[in-house]
């Protein structure tokens, strides 16, 4: 039985991976404001790189990754990172915020946490996507302030990418900000691929 994958950020790496692995169980890929992955190692000047190692064991290895998880997984933090990323601010409300911010309040979420923010390292989308057999759909938030549009119009070129599509006055969280864009995008992908 093949699937469907709708991915955003992080997720859409694995999910491009997962097809590229176990082709015959996926029947195409819905991305959401896919990861560009902006920090990723390669992308970083050659001076840089031996500073970016250093941060990341300095988070990863010392105190400071957990002072720094203990200021950022508060109600005030993920409020206020939520309101960088949505466009439309009122839909960060009370409830999203709790939504949010439980998991990282579970044991071991720091250590996810720091895993996370420092992961600088394997495949970047833009070496996935030739290697992927089934169609791709590329949905984006016109006012992702973290992923620019501009930059991931770039993967509209690749063979398997059926459709780049700009969803107006969204930002980096599609799915939540304007589930009635992306449903309808969703349901007509699944239809035409199922």
């Amino acid at each position: 039985m093949g699937c469907l994958q709708s991915l955003c950020c992080p997720s859409g790496v694995v999910g491009l991976q997962a097809a590229i692995i176990e082709p015959q169980k996926c029947k195409g890929i819905i991305l959401l404001d896919i990861s560009l992955r902006m920090l990723h190692i390669k992308k970083q000047p050659w001076f840089a790189k031996p500073f970016i190692k250093s941060f990341q064991s300095l988070l990863r290895n010392t105190v400071v990754g957990k002072l720094f998880f203990n200021a950022v997984a508060t109600p005030e933090s993920v409020k206020n990172i939520l309101c960088q990323c949505y466009h439309d601010t009122s839909a960060v409300t009370d409830e999203l915020v709790q939504i949010i911010l439980q998991p990282g309040l579970d044991p071991g979420a720091v250590d996810v946490f720091l895993e996370f923010i420092c992961y600088s390292g394997g495949p970047l989308p833009e070496e996935l996507l030739p290697l992927v057999k089934c169609p791709v759909l590329v949905a984006w938030g016109e006012k992702d302030p973290w992923e620019p549009v501009e930059l991931g119009r770039a993967y509209a070129s690749f063979d398997v990418v059926e459709d780049f599509v700009v969803l107006p006055d969204v930002g980096h969280c599609p799915q939540d900000e304007a589930p009635e864009l992306v449903n309808p995008l969703v349901e007509s992908f699944v239809k035409r691929h199922s």
